[in-house]
C-alpha cells in the first residue's frame, strides 16, 4: 500500500535506535548521531475490494506489482530535535492480461521534516511529534503520474513509544497527511507495533496499521500510488537480527485482509539499519 511502499508506509518499516528491545519510531536519535536505513519492499495485488469492502476478482492475468527501494536518513540536531528524510525509487509492473503490461519506474515522493521529543517518562517512554513536507520528484501528465499523486503535501504525526513490563516494547503513531490539491486527499493512519526479543540478538514484532484516505475522486485505480479515496487494514509480522552494535537487519511480510476501494494486497520488506 502507499503508506508501505512510499515514505510513510515506510511508514510501516522499523527504525532501530537501541537493540534488541527498542525499535521505536518516536525514540530520539541523539545529538550529532546519524541513522541510515536502506530498504526494499514488494507489493502485489490481483483482486480488489469494492466500495463496500466486498472482494471483486480480477481479470485473468491481470496483476499490479511494485518493487521499491527507499533510503531513510535521520540526524540528531539536539537531544530532542531530529531531522528526518526518506526517498523511494519505484519499479512498477501493471499487467492487464494476454501479455499486455505497462512498466513505470522512477523516484517517488520525498518526505522530509523534523521530529521533536515533547516529553520522556524516566527515559522509558517517549512522546514525540513530527512535522514533514511531501515533495513529488517526478513529472506528471495533466496532473497524473503512476509514481504518485503528483502533489505537494504536509504531514503531522504524534508518536508514543517505550518499554513494556518485562522485555517487550511498543510503538504507536497517529498521523494526518494533506495533499494540496482540489481533490486532496486527506489521509489518516494509526499504527500499533509490539515487539519482543526472543534471544539476545533476535526479535519478533507485529504491526497493525489502519489507513483511510478521503477524496472527492472516488474512482478505483489498480495502481495504489495514484489512488485517492480508499481504506485498508494491514497486519505485518517481522523478524530482526543484530549483526553488530551498529548494523541490524529486518525482514517482514504482510497481507491486507480488509479494505475499501483498494487492492487485496500482500508483500514483504527487507530493511537494513546502520547507526553511525
Amino acid at each position: 500500500m502507499k503508506q508501505t511502499a512510499t515514505a510513510t508506509l515506510c511508514l510501516l518499516i522499523f527504525i532501530v535506535f537501541a537493540f534488541p528491545v527498542k525499535t521505536y519510531a518516536g525514540f530520539p536519535i541523539g545529538k550529532y548521531r546519524d541513522i541510515v536505513v536502506p530498504s526494499f519492499s514488494y507489493y502485489s495485488q490481483t483482486d480488489r475490494y469494492d466500495i463496500n469492502g466486498n472482494i471483486v476478482k480480477g481479470q485473468p492475468g491481470a496483476r499490479f506489482s511494485s518493487y521499491s527501494t527507499s533510503l531513510f536518513v535521520g540526524y540528531g540536531i539536539t537531544r530532542r530535535l531530529d531531522f528526518i528524510a526518506s526517498v523511494p525509487f519505484l519499479y512498477q509492473v501493471n499487467a492487464f492480461g494476454k501479455g499486455n503490461s505497462i512498466i513505470n519506474q522512477g523516484l517517488g515522493d520525498l518526505v522530509a521534516g523534523l521530529s521533536y521529543n515533547l516529553i520522556n517518562f524516566n527515559y522509558k517512554r517517549f512522546l514525540s511529534v513530527q512535522v514533514s513536507g511531501v515533495v513529488p520528484l517526478y513529472s506528471t501528465n495533466n496532473g497524473v503520474s503512476p509514481l504518485g499523486l503528483g502533489d505537494y503535501g504536509s504531514e503531522i504525526k504524534l508518536m508514543y513509544c517505550g518499554s513494556m513490563p518485562g522485555k517487550g516494547y511498543f510503538n504507536t503513531e497517529l498521523a494526518y497527511r494533506r495533499y494540496f490539491d482540489t481533490q486532496g486527499p486527506d489521509q489518516f493512519s494509526f499504527l500499533v507495533t509490539y515487539g519482543y526479543p526472543v534471544t539476545k540478538h533476535n526479535q519478533i514484532s507485529v504491526d497493525l496499521l489502519l489507513f483511510r484516505s478521503f477524496s472527492d475522486n472516488k474512482a478505483f485505480n489498480s495502481n495504489v500510488f495514484a489512488e485517492r479515496d480508499y481504506a485498508f487494514f494491514k497486519p505485518q509480522i517481522n523478524f530482526g537480527h543484530q549483526f553488530s552494535r551498529r548494523f541490524s537487519l529486518f525482514i517482514g511480510g504482510f497481507y491486507v485482509p480488509y479494505g475499501i476501494n483498494t487492492g487485496v494486497g500482500y508483500g514483504g520488506s527487507l530493511v537494513a539499519v546502520f547507526k553511525l
